[in-house]
C-alpha cells in the first residue's frame, strides 16, 4: 500500500513536473515570438527611417537643382513654369468631371468641389507663387451656380486646399448645371465651360 502510495506520489509529482515544463515551453514560445515580432517591427521601422532620409535627401537635391535653373529661365518661361506648379481639379462625389463637362451620380448626398494644389511651394519666390495661381480667388471661378440648399465646405492648406458645396438626400431625376471661367477651363484642359450634373 505504501509503495502503490509512493508510486502514486511520484507518478502526479512528474506529471505536473511535465505540465509545468509544457507550460514553460508553451510561455517560451509564446516570449519567442514576440521577441521576433518585435525584432521585425524594429528591422521595418529602421528601414522605413532610412527610406524616408533618402526620400528626404532627393528631394532636397531636386529642390536645389530646380531653383538653380529657373534663374535661367526668361519672365515669360517663368510664368509658364509658374502655371505649370498649380493643379486645379473638378470633383463631384471625389470623382474628377470629365473633358465633356457631364457628370452622372447616384441619389444621396452630393459633393462638388474644386480643389487647387500647389507643387512649388519649396522652390518658386513668393512673387511667382502668386501668379502661378489662377486669379482670384479660385471658387470664384465657378459661374452661375445656384447655392440654395447646398452648404460651403472645404479643406485649407498650405499646399492642398479645396472648396465647394454639398446637399444632403438628393433624390433621382435633379438635374444642376454651372458655368466655369474660360481661365479655369484651360486650367482644367476641359472642351467645355458647362457643367452639367444629373442625379439618378
Amino acid at each position: 500500500m505504501l509503495k502503490k502510495f509512493l508510486f502514486t506520489g511520484i507518478a502526479l509529482s512528474v506529471f505536473a513536473l511535465v505540465g509545468c515544463s509544457e507550460e514553460q515551453n508553451e510561455e517560451q514560445g509564446q516570449m519567442q515570438t514576440l521577441v521576433e515580432e518585435v525584432e521585425m517591427d524594429t528591422n521595418e521601422i529602421e528601414s522605413l527611417q532610412a527610406q524616408n532620409q533618402y526620400l528626404t535627401e532627393q528631394n532636397q537635391h531636386f529642390v536645389t537643382a530646380i531653383k538653380q535653373a529657373i534663374v535661367h529661365l526668361s519672365d515669360e518661361e517663368m510664368l509658364e513654369f509658374s502655371r505649370n506648379q498649380f493643379v486645379y481639379e473638378i470633383q463631384v462625389n471625389g470623382e474628377s468631371i470629365p473633358k465633356s463637362g457631364q457628370v452622372t451620380v447616384s441619389a444621396g448626398d452630393v459633393e462638388i468641389v474644386l480643389a487647387e494644389k500647389g507643387l512649388g511651394y519649396d522652390f518658386l519666390p513668393d512673387e511667382w507663387l502668386e501668379k502661378g495661381k489662377i486669379s482670384g480667388n479660385y471658387i470664384d471661378h465657378l459661374r452661375d451656380f445656384d447655392s440654395t440648399n447646398w452648404t460651403p465646405i472645404g479643406t485649407d492648406g498650405t499646399v492642398n486646399t479645396a472648396q465647394g458645396y454639398q446637399a444632403v438626400d438628393v433624390t433621382p431625376g435633379q438635374q444642376y448645371s454651372f458655368n466655369i471661367s474660360d481661365e479655369l477651363r484651360e486650367r482644367l484642359k476641359m472642351d467645355t465651360t458647362l457643367i452639367q450634373i444629373e442625379v439618378k
